[in-house]
């Protein structure tokens, strides 16, 4: 029987590399040290293993408590040449500024229509609207500086700035008195990707199934229409005595005895199971809209970091297509639930000249899932794949000189490895 105190031990090994620092309390006694002018980040002190009730722990974890509350007490100011005001619009839950500056907001906000403006045509060439993820994420890097409507009271004209604790009570917290679809999940996926340097947008299913499945996301016809029509007939009567034949050899053996060339042959003949092909899913002819779930809709449009297509006006297909999922209100997705999402994915097949498990892989279809549980953001990638078109035993192998075997190649192909020859 293991003793109690086993599980206090302190081990080295693979477990310690396990724990994670940004976890642990941190001592910010260093933060107190640090000025403006220094550059170089202070090393961070040992910590101790456990509470000792003595006077020195305790002052020092005073100490350290004390730094972290004038760390966050520090009063943070706006630049004058990249100060930016933004006013809350209560009736879209959204915010408007005029003229912005800075780098940020070249990938960030939208300049409405005439018809879509709330505000109307004056001066709506220079007002930006700002999304509630958007306002959120500016304001927490201390981009803008948020004000609630200007009233007749308001000694500013410009109203009273609005905290970062009333921005998060308003955008997210009243999302539903606006059919708003934010949450704090969507909220940390985006904030997260836009810190990394991603460009994201959202995705037409933001708040519902959306329009219609595209022509896209599904596979293109590659035959004519009289072609079509005469290989349709072909097939159907290759499928009919193809059954006959089945139903004739019910009793005969699954492999029977003969001359086999190949291991090809032998699988050729195992192979008796219906499988999927996305290359068969073609347009309907009426509009489709998928029955995706709520809880399984792409979200977010990504770009990457740097992308040389992407432009503001005309972002072009992006990157990746993110999916948000809340860890602990969903469960396992079923086989509808993920075909449904499938749906309103572009059709992109791998090309054919891709090694075998890479088109496994991506696919022809793929939707990437940022599942959050608690504030920790995984990602999951989802991809339509075709493993009845990929055969494994049609591989042709590695011919001589290769980096492994064959005659002369590799380590294996001279005299041997002893010494003195």
């Amino acid at each position: 029987m293991a003793d109690a105190d086993e599980d206090v031990i302190p081990r080295s090994g693979p477990m310690a590399e396990e724990i994670d620092l940004s976890e642990e309390t941190q001592d910010f006694r260093f933060l107190a040290a640090v000025g403006l002018d220094e550059a170089k980040i202070p090393k961070r002190g040992e910590k101790d293993f456990e509470p000792h009730a003595t006077a020195l722990q305790s002052n020092t974890l005073a100490a350290s408590r004390q730094a972290m509350h004038n760390a966050l007490s520090f009063q943070r100011v706006h630049q004058a040449k990249g100060y930016t005001v933004a006013t809350y619009h209560p009736e879209t839950n959204m915010a408007y500024t005029y003229n912005p500056k800075g780098v940020l907001f070249s990938r960030i906000g939208q300049i409405f229509a005439v018809n879509e403006d709330p505000l109307g045509n004056e001066n709506r060439g220079s007002r930006m609207w700002l999304l509630p993820e958007e306002v959120l994420f500016l304001l927490e890097r201390g981009a803008i500086d948020v004000r609630w409507p200007p009233e007749e009271a308001d000694e500013d004209p410009k109203g009273l700035p609005m905290s970062l604790q009333g921005a998060y009570a308003v955008l997210i917290g009243d999302e539903e008195a606006h059919a708003g679809a934010l949450s704090f999940e969507r909220f940390s996926v985006y904030s997260g990707l836009r810190r990394m340097g991603y460009t994201v947008h959202r995705a037409p299913t933001w708040a519902g199934p959306g329009p219609p499945s595209a022509k896209e996301c599904f596979a293109p016809l590659t035959r004519r229409t009289w072609q079509a029509g005469l290989f349709s007939f072909a097939e159907w009567c290759a499928t009919l005595f193809s059954r006959q034949n089945t139903s004739r050899s019910q009793d005969e053996q699954l492999l029977s005895p003969g001359p086999y060339q190949s291991y090809a042959d032998i699988y050729r003949r195992l192979a008796l199971i219906d499988w999927h092909d996305p290359t068969t899913s073609h347009e309907p002819s009426y509009p489709h809209i998928p029955s995706t779930d709520d809880a399984f809709r792409v979200t977010y449009y990504v770009w990457k970091p740097g992308s040389k297509t992407y432009k503001k006006r005309d972002p072009g297909p992006p990157d990746f297509r993110i999916a948000v999922v809340n860890g602990r209100e969903t469960t396992v997705p079923a086989l509808e639930q993920l075909s449904a999402l499938m749906e309103t994915v572009p059709y992109d097949p791998p090309r054919e000249d891709s090694q075998l498990y890479q088109k496994l892989r991506w696919g022809y279809k793929s939707v990437i899932l940022a599942i959050v549980d608690q504030g920790i953001t995984s990602y999951l990638r989802v991809a339509d794949a075709c493993f009845g078109r990929e055969k494994l035993y049609e591989r042709k192998p590695r011919g001589p000189g290769g980096k492994r075997g064959g005659r002369g190649g590799g380590r294996g192909g001279g005299r041997g490895r002893g010494r003195g020859r």
